[in-house]
């Protein structure tokens, strides 16, 4: 909307007031808040989140800076209504240790449909954890500490994973696999799938296995997405799956630091949201962090994340 007819009136308030106010008087500032919206534009912001579509990916870490967050770079709140998955890198948000940042993605996932996926370990071992049984029963007598090629404490492994997701309210997991050998991770996703996906006792639980290099090739039935860590910065701009379902591999770009522009521009995020497989479509494309697209220069938070969103998926005009 242009000012122009209206300029010089302005202007002239805005003397008129400089004249007629004291010098002592205190400036109110308006700060910049969210947009609002009304009850049928989250409806339809669920209802597209449910539907058979290219999917938006997220890693996010900032949200676990404070417990008393002062900035939207910094909560769940200021992300874009669009984004269909965040990745929570660093933590768990419980109402007992971040309980703006709990608030905050209970609203979400209840007003904007977003999911939330815990990130787990699949690149390391010696992780250690108590014992639970196939009813998740918790045997505080015996810490397992996770070793290659141990079928019944990997078992167990994936079901804390389970358990955890179930307990702290969030949306499926995200193992990150870079190191493990096919054969443990397809462990940990069979018994993971006798909970989580169609066939399990929470079907709309995400399982999601993320890789860079190397990626399960023994996995493709349990998983719900494969995100490839497909890095421009490191590796230039690669669209295959690397025998994964093209249909369900993500392609993550990097916007953290070490991306062009210090990733605050969103690197290629736009390209790779662009980009059409050849005879079909693609799960969906990624960014890893998205935390520095929020210092976007354009001066507008997410810039780049939010322009690929509306090049995978147009918003229709009506």
């Amino acid at each position: 909307m242009k000012m122009k007819i209206f300029f010089g009136a302005f202007v002239l308030a805005v003397m008129g007031l400089t004249l007629t106010s004291c010098d002592n008087d205190v400036e109110t500032i308006e700060v910049q808040d969210l947009y609002k919206y009304d009850a049928q534009y989250f409806a339809n912001l669920r209802e597209f989140k449910k539907s058979d579509h290219e999917i938006s990916y997220a890693y996010y870490a900032s949200w676990a800076n404070s417990q008393n967050p002062t900035s939207w770079g910094e909560r769940f709140l200021g992300l874009p209504d669009s984004l269909d998955i965040v990745n929570l890198w660093i933590d768990i948000p419980t109402k007992e240790k971040y309980p703006i940042a709990y608030q905050d993605m209970k609203y979400c996932q209840d007003i904007k449909g977003t999911r939330f996926v815990m990130h787990a370990d699949a690149s390391h071992y010696g992780q250690q954890f108590w014992y639970r049984d196939e009813n998740f029963n918790v045997d505080t007598t015996r810490v397992i500490t996770l070793h290659s090629g141990n079928e019944e404490e990997l078992r167990a492994y994936a079901r804390w994973a389970v358990d955890t997701v179930m307990k702290c309210e969030l949306d499926g997991v995200d193992f990150d696999y870079e190191g493990w050998s096919d054969s443990n991770m397809h462990i940990v996703a069979d018994e993971c799938n006798k909970y989580f996906g169609p066939a399990g006792q929470w079907p709309d639980k995400l399982f999601i296995i993320d890789f860079f290099g190397g990626s399960p090739s023994s996995c493709d039935e349990y998983c719900d997405y494969f995100v490839r860590q497909a890095y421009s910065w490191q590796i230039g701009f690669q669209t295959g799956s690397s025998g994964r379902p093209v249909e369900r591999t993500v392609l993550c770009e990097s916007t953290g630091a070490e991306a062009q522009d210090g990733g605050v521009n969103g690197a290629m995020v736009r390209e790779y949201a662009a980009f059409k497989p050849a005879g079909g479509r693609k799960g969906g494309f990624g960014a890893y962090y998205i935390d520095y697209n929020y210092k976007s220069q354009s001066g507008i938070p997410y810039k780049e994340f939010r322009e690929a969103i509306q090049i995978q998926n147009p918003a229709l005009n009506k």
